[in-house]
This record gives C-alpha cells, sequence and structure tokens, in this order.
C-alpha cells in the first residue's frame, strides 16, 4: 500500500493453467482500489479525518504478490524471450497507450482539469516508455497518474524475462533475488533521485512474494488440492494480520502480509464453476481496463456531490457511479483489450522460400 495514485496490469490466462480463484480476485483487488478512490473523494468532499475505505489501497499489492505469481506460473522459459515480450506488451501496451493519449489530449484542451500533470515532450516520451518522473506534488508517476503500477509492471516483467533467458526454470529464483538486491540498495541510499527510490522501492518485494508463493504451490499436491477450511482461514486471517502489523512494523510490511494471505486463501479455494463465478470471471479478465479507467469515470458522480446531501441521495449516486464504471470496463475489454491482444498474438505468416530445382547430377 503506497501513497502514490493506484493501479495494477494483469497477466493473462494460459490454457490449463487458468485459476479461476485468482481471476476473481483480480477483479476483488480492482474492486478494491476503485473503493478506495471512492473513500478518498468522500474524504476531501467530507472533509474527513481518514479515508472509509483505506485498506482498498492494499489492492494493488495484491496485484503485485499475482503478478509475480502468475508470471512465474505460467511462462515457458522455452517459448524466448521475444515471445515473452510480445505477450506483455499485448496485454498492457493498447489500452495504456490509448488512456495516456486521451490524458495528453485533455492536457491540452483543458489544463485546468489535470491537477499536477504539465505537458512537456520529455513527460509524454517517458510515459509511453514507461519510465515514471517525478511531478510537481513529489509523485513519482508517467501522465497517467495510475501507470506508476504498470512501470512497476513492465520493470518486473523485465527483470523476470532477462532471468528467465539466462537461467530457464530457475528464473523465479534469480528474479527474486535481483529484486532482493535492489530493494538492499534503497537502504544504502534512501534519498537518492527519483529514479532511484523508484527502482529500488522495497514494494518490490511483492513481486517476490508471489514467485516464493508459485514455487511452494507447484511443487505441493496438498495445496493444489485445495482446502475450503484453510482458504476460509486464511483470507479471514489478512486483515487481522494487517492491522496487527501495521502496529508495530513499518512501510510495505503489513500490506505486503495481507496481500500474500489473500492470494494463499484464493490458492486454497476449491472454485465450483456456477453462473456467479463465471461471471467474476469476467470481471476479472475487465480488471485492467476497471482500474485504469475508474478515476475517471467516477470523478464526475464525485463533483455532483454536495456538503448537505444525505446519505442516502450519496449512497445512491456512488452505487449508479460504480456500477456505470463496471459498464465500462467490461465495454473496453471486449472492443480495445482483446481485438488489441488478438492482434498483435496473431501467428504471422512465415515468408515462403522461393521453389529450388534439385540437380540429379545426371545431367
Amino acid at each position: 500500500m503506497t501513497g502514490q495514485g493506484l493501479q495494477v496490469p494483469t497477466p493473462p490466462r494460459s490454457g490449463k493453467k487458468h485459476l479461476p480463484s485468482l481471476q476473481v480476485l483480480r477483479f476483488a483487488a480492482a474492486f478494491f482500489v476503485v473503493l478506495f478512490h471512492v473513500g478518498s473523494g468522500l474524504q476531501i468532499q467530507y472533509q474527513l479525518t481518514t479515508n472509509p475505505f483505506g485498506l482498498g489501497a492494499a489492492g494493488v499489492d495484491i496485484f503485485f504478490v499475482l503478478s509475480g505469481f502468475i508470471i512465474s506460473y505460467t511462462t515457458n522459459p522455452a517459448r524466448g524471450f521475444l515471445d515473452f515480450a510480445r505477450r506483455r506488451v499485448a496485454r498492457v501496451v493498447p489500452l495504456y497507450w490509448l488512456l495516456t493519449l486521451a490524458v495528453i489530449i485533455i492536457a491540452l484542451a483543458k489544463p485546468d482539469l489535470l491537477n499536477s500533470t504539465v505537458l512537456t515532450q520529455q513527460a509524454i516520451i517517458r510515459s509511453f516508455l514507461f519510465v515514471p518522473y517525478e511531478k510537481s506534488n513529489g509523485a513519482i508517476q508517467p501522465l497517467l497518474f495510475l501507470g506508476w503500477t504498470l512501470c512497476y509492471e513492465m520493470f518486473f516483467y523485465l527483470i523476470y524475462g532477462l532471468c528467465a533467458l539466462a537461467s530457464g526454470r530457475g528464473a523465479s529464483w534469480l528474479a527474486s533475488g535481483v529484486l532482493l538486491f535492489l530493494v538492499g540498495l534503497n537502504s544504502l541510499w534512501p534519498d537518492g533521485p527519483a529514479e532511484w527510490r523508484f527502482y529500488t522501492s522495497p514494494i518490490l518485494v511483492e513481486f517476490v512474494l508471489g514467485m516464493g508463493l508459485q514455487e511452494i504451490f507447484s511443487g505441493s499436491d496438498y495445496f493444489r488440492n485445495g482446502s475450503q477450511l484453510l482458504a476460509l482461514m486464511s483470507i479471514i486471517c489478512a486483515p487481522i494480520a494487517y492491522f496487527t502489523a501495521s502496529l508495530v512494523l513499518p512501510g510495505i510490511v503489513p500490506p505486503a502480509i495481507f496481500s500474500a494471505l489473500v492470494v494463499i486463501g484464493c490458492l486454497f479455494w476449491k472454485v465450483q464453476k456456477t453462473r456467479l463465478i463465471l461471471a467474476l470471471v469476467l470481471l476479472g479478465d475487465a480488471s485492467y481496463s476497471l482500474y485504469l479507467v475508474h478515476p475517471y469515470t467516477i470523478q464526475p458522480a464525485m463533483k455532483l456531490l454536495s456538503k448537505d446531501a444525505s446519505l442516502g441521495l450519496v449512497f445512491l449516486l456512488l452505487c449508479a457511479a460504480v456500477i456505470w464504471t463496471v459498464a465500462i470496463s467490461l465495454a473496453l475489454y471486449q472492443l480495445v483489450e482483446r481485438p488489441a491482444q488478438r492482434f498483435l498474438l496473431k501467428p504471422r505468416p512465415k515468408a515462403l522460400l522461393p521453389a529450388v530445382e534439385v540437380s540429379s547430377g545426371s545431367d
């Protein structure tokens, strides 16, 4: 859980390795972030002392642990680095670039709508390349403020892909070592430049947790067979552990513990494919769109709230805004994400070699 704007990228499903419970968790994590931003709006509008949905920020931490797990679980090093990179680009880039372009257009047309976003050539280039920069408010983000988490995701993909190229099946261990080394460097120079602080942040440990859980899950029949009781216990213990750890442990530790326990619970969860679960899996597919677009679809509703509005009216307006946001995210998934992925992952026809006449040597 961090003090920056919130986001997450999410890996695609992969054949027999698709875990429906994790798809449901992806939607839950994105929805947590939606609630967090709703709470932030209420806190500002009504001058509340705390965000009523403050724990929702942990949705980002869940995404990072999930990413570490799923990338190490689904990646086949035998396919090579370029195949891995193409799949990651197809999943993350199209929607992010589209929304970044929308922010640029808004910044040109109505700059007063964007608080700390100043349009410069460097900001545009860095944003499209997933390299954040320090804004005037101190946040280290790209133009699309939620994209700071995507910058971490792409950084993790780069490290994991190179580690898979170097060590094959040992990629998780090597990538974990690299990330922990970077976090260790942060302790040596915690007040370095923005880029240094960003790429050595302790939040990188959450990817390591995800990869570690994958190694345990893949090597344990007991874990893979599931247990509804252990799933329930793990999920119940998650918020208890978070609030307990928050009393004595600093920074990233409490949300990392919370996120790891939630992911463990979902891994133990034996999912029955009911209509409700299938609907939640679809929402999980659209979680990337939900995550990126929700600040811009909820903001109009927040502006309509007056300080003397009744609690019932506030509740109805926010419920309508959330439903509207989910509907838009599903539309973006169907109309932008899926077609873009199909196009970018479409097998390229191999160049045909010209026919060559082979002499029998009996001319």
